[in-house]
């Protein structure tokens, strides 16, 4: 489904307008963004996919969003960490560690989105 028109001045109407993607299963948001910078230089973000998501079909809008090259083209996006398998554990871990820590290699907090509604609240 594709997002709605913008209004006279750029925005969405009220709502929320997404695709559901479901091998993508949360978003992280790090680096420059997750800091207190006022003007971050780039956007840094990760996708957590499912075994499944090689075979996923990206609409077209979306793409700039969700596939390397074109995240990379549009927003700066460091595509090498766009896409991030939740397998195998080793290289999940390895990945998300890079992701816990500066340039100067010290730990750090990222943001987490969670699309698939999971909770991490303990019962």
């Amino acid at each position: 489904m594709p997002l709605s028109d913008f209004d006279m001045e750029g925005y969405l109407p009220p709502g929320l307008h997404a695709k559901a993607y479901p091998t993508i299963k949360r978003i992280l948001v790090w680096g420059s963004f997750a800091t207190a910078k006022p003007e971050p230089n780039d956007l840094d973000y990760s996708i957590i996919v499912s075994v499944e998501h090689p075979r996923a079909s990206i609409a077209a809008e979306h793409r700039r969003f969700f596939v390397p090259f074109d995240a990379r083209q549009f927003y700066g996006v460091d595509k090498g960490y766009l896409v991030i398998k939740d397998y195998p554990l080793d290289e999940y871990v390895e990945r998300l560690d890079f992701l816990c820590h500066n340039r100067d290699r010290n730990p750090c907090g990222i943001i987490e989105i969670n699309v698939w509604g999971e909770s991490t609240e303990q019962r």
